[in-house]
C-alpha cells in the first residue's frame, strides 16, 4: 500500500513537472519567435545598416532647413568661429532652437511675454508689426559678453562684434547646403 501512495506521489510530481515544462516551452516560444522573425526579416545586417543609415531612399523626400553659423570678429581683426554650446553649456539642439525662435519672434507670442517684450508689442502695435528677429541683437550681445568675460581685458582675441549667418539647405542634394540667407551683426 505504501508503494501505491509513493507511485501516485511520483506521478503527481511528474505531471506537475510536465505542466511547468509545457508552460516554459510556450513562454520561450512566445518570446523567441518574434525575435527570430525580426532577425530573419531584417534587410541589412550590422555593418551594412550602420553605413546606410544616413542614406535616403529614392521615394523619400530629404528635409532641408535653415542652419546658423556663429562667428566673432576679434579686436585684432580676425574672424573666428564661435561655438554657442561652449558659451552657454546648453544642449546643441536647444541652442539652435533658441536662435530659430528668436528669428521668428516667438518670444512675443507667448501668453505672458517678458515686460520688455510687452512694451515693444505695445509700441509696435502688435506682433505682426514687430521687426523680424527683434531680440537677435540681445542674444548675440549676450554671447559676445560671455565670450569676452572669459578672456583678460587686454587680450587681442577679445570680440569687437558677433555675427550670426543663416544658410538654407533645400534638402535635395548634399551639395546645395550653402545658400546664404541673411546675417545679424552686433557691435560689442
Amino acid at each position: 500500500m505504501a508503494e501505491d501512495t509513493q507511485g501516485e506521489e511520483q506521478s503527481d510530481v511528474s505531471a506537475l513537472e510536465r505542466r511547468w515544462l509545457v508552460r516554459y516551452v510556450v513562454l520561450t516560444l512566445a518570446l523567441f519567435v518574434p525575435l527570430l522573425w525580426a532577425f530573419v526579416s531584417i534587410r541589412n545586417l550590422y555593418p551594412v545598416s550602420a553605413s546606410t543609415m544616413m542614406l535616403v531612399g529614392e521615394n523619400e523626400q530629404r528635409r532641408g532647413g535653415v542652419y546658423y553659423v556663429l562667428r566673432g570678429e576679434t579686436v585684432s581683426g580676425e574672424t573666428i568661429e564661435l561655438h554657442a554650446i561652449e558659451l552657454t553649456d546648453a544642449l546643441t539642439g536647444r541652442i539652435w532652437g533658441l536662435v530659430s525662435a528668436t528669428a521668428r519672434n516667438s518670444s512675443f507670442t507667448v501668453t505672458s511675454p517678458h515686460p520688455s517684450n510687452a512694451a515693444l508689442l505695445a509700441v509696435s502695435g502688435g506682433v505682426e508689426n514687430v521687426p523680424r528677429a527683434a531680440r537677435m541683437p540681445d542674444l548675440l550681445r549676450a554671447w559676445g559678453t560671455i565670450y569676452n568675460s572669459r578672456l583678460p581685458q587686454s587680450s587681442s582675441r577679445g570680440l569687437k562684434a558677433v555675427r550670426l549667418d543663416a544658410y538654407n539647405w533645400e534638402g535635395k542634394t548634399f551639395a546645395d547646403y550653402g545658400r546664404y540667407v541673411e546675417t545679424w551683426r552686433v557691435e560689442l
